[in-house]
């Protein structure tokens, strides 16, 4: 391979890195956070450095006066709701979880539900209306170490490829 040739594999390379980073990376790299991002409702707690746990609901505790309560039918225990996960109610809230392309290679992690940031950063949260109280931070979205790792892993594996068909 002569000079001029390489250079044109560079070249050739540099436009196909370039059309990865526009087109196709937003798109895995949101995958990516996503499961990531909903794996945490699964485990109850926040991954990043390891599990940070979720603060426990009261209508878990069975000392608790909220202890079994479902929305639904207030007057009566439910066991269902005494056992359920912690952001489990109609998982609207996990569902709402998604990916947002936004041009140059970057993807923005959102969610619509209007209550989400309370979830994800704890502070002054309403019930039913009334009395407001201290939600506790059950973050769900953020930076993760675990996650920047599938992403570096993903990218590498991608740029691998490009590189290596040449």
């Amino acid at each position: 391979m002569d000079g001029e040739e390489f250079a044109e594999l560079l070249n050739r390379n540099a436009q196909e890195i370039q059309d990865f980073i526009d087109n196709t990376f937003p798109y895995l790299a949101g995958d990516i956070a996503v499961n990531h991002f909903l794996e945490n409702f699964d485990k109850e707690g926040f991954v990043d450095n390891g599990l940070q746990p979720w603060d426990d609901v009261k209508r878990r505790d069975q000392e608790s006066p909220w202890y079994g309560f479902a929305p639904q039918n207030i007057k009566q225990f439910s066991s269902t709701r005494a056992e359920d996960p912690i952001l489990k109610d109609t998982n609207e809230l996990r569902d709402a979880t998604d990916y947002e392309p936004r041009g140059n290679g970057e993807v923005a992690i959102i969610n619509d539900k209007e209550y989400a940031q309370v979830h994800n950063e704890g502070g002054l949260a309403y019930i039913f209306g009334k009395t407001p109280f201290e939600m506790p931070k059950r973050q769900f979205i953020g930076h993760s170490a675990e996650l920047d790792e599938k992403e570096l892993e993903m990218l590498t594996d991608e740029l691998d490829q490009i590189i290596g068909e040449k």
